[in-house]
């Protein structure tokens, strides 16, 4: 049985909705591509929460709840995707992202695993 890797169309679309979606803050555009059953991790969400023993949220609310957190917090932050990488079932998204007009940049990596063009897990690394 051969292993079906992601089509162009769908790496785009991620692409697009990730980068163009948090710099225009748009939440219903971030969080297009995830499924209902998403699981989510990122070393941010303890920050977030103030409980440094979460490190995961399951489902399509609790993780849209915890973006449109984000987004309030991080309004005048500005993300450019300097790389993608495809693999069979998943695409790593490599990035920048810092104040707008200046001031520091930091890198970060977001792998998202696909599953029938929608992602079913995403893990932020910084």
């Amino acid at each position: 049985m051969a292993i079906a890797t992601l089509d162009d169309e769908t790496v785009e679309m991620l692409k697009r909705h990730w980068e163009v979606g948090w710099n225009s803050g748009d939440l219903d555009m971030i969080m297009a591509p995830f499924a209902p059953d998403v699981v989510f991790s990122s070393p941010g969400i303890s920050m977030m929460t103030g409980d440094p023993s979460k490190t995961t949220i399951e489902g399509h609310e609790a993780l849209r709840s915890y973006i449109e957190g984000a987004l309030g917090r991080t309004s005048g932050v500005e993300y450019t995707l300097t790389a993608t990488y495809i693999g069979t079932d998943s695409v790593v998204i490599v990035y920048t992202c810092g104040l707008v007009g200046g001031g520091a940049k930091k890198l970060g990596a977001d792998s998202m695993r696909v599953d029938d063009g929608k992602v079913v897990e995403w893990r932020c690394h910084y």
